[in-house]
């Protein structure tokens, strides 16, 4: 007789391979928790350097900001100064003006022409006066012409006097003064 294996063999590979799939299941669950663990870490400590950046970049930001607020005051301080500098160079060149025309009157008034009365108001400067003839005050006219300083001048009116012993005409003239150039010298 021959002997024959009624041993139940096939169960025993069933339980051997279910064995080994349980150990490679225990084994893939252990990798992939693992590997679920270690990004979740990675993650979180990216997230961490992430919001740690985000603090210094707020924090120089906050700083950034204070020094931009530092230099718009100064800047405004800095106009408020030009302006009080432009105003007190304007008064100082003003303050010439007087003293620059007594000093050319004489080379603008021709013989023949006599100043009645001068007034200077802002940038303007009214003149009455009589003259002995009408080409005189054209002579005036064209001596203030030439000089740099002095522009516009404007007959506003000119009659003749019927007073004697001379008969003189009466005129009256405008002129304007060039503002003064900043940091220009007259």
């Amino acid at each position: 007789m021959s002997r024959i294996n009624l041993l139940p063999w096939r169960e025993g590979v069933r339980a051997a391979q279910k064995k080994q799939f349980m150990v490679i299941l225990a084994v893939a669950s252990l990798l992939t928790v693992s590997v679920m663990l270690a990004a979740n870490m990675w993650v979180n400590q990216q997230t961490a350097r992430q919001q740690q950046r985000n603090r210094f970049l707020q924090n120089e930001t906050a700083k950034l900001d204070l020094i931009l607020g530092e230099i718009r005051n100064i800047r405004e301080q800095r106009a408020k100064l030009l302006e009080r500098m432009s105003l007190i160079d304007s008064f100082q060149q003003r303050r010439n003006l007087s003293v620059r025309l007594f000093n050319q009157l004489p080379e603008l008034v021709p013989s023949g022409v006599y100043l009645s009365s001068l007034s200077v108001v802002d940038n303007h400067i009214d003149i009455v006066g009589k003259t002995e003839a009408y080409p005189r005050v054209a002579n005036m006219i064209r001596q203030v012409e030439r000089r740099d300083w002095l522009y516009e001048p404007r007959i506003s009116s000119i009659f003749a006097s019927d007073r004697q012993p001379i008969a003189l005409s009466q005129f009256s003239m405008q002129l304007k003064v060039q503002s003064p150039v900043p940091g220009v010298t007259q």
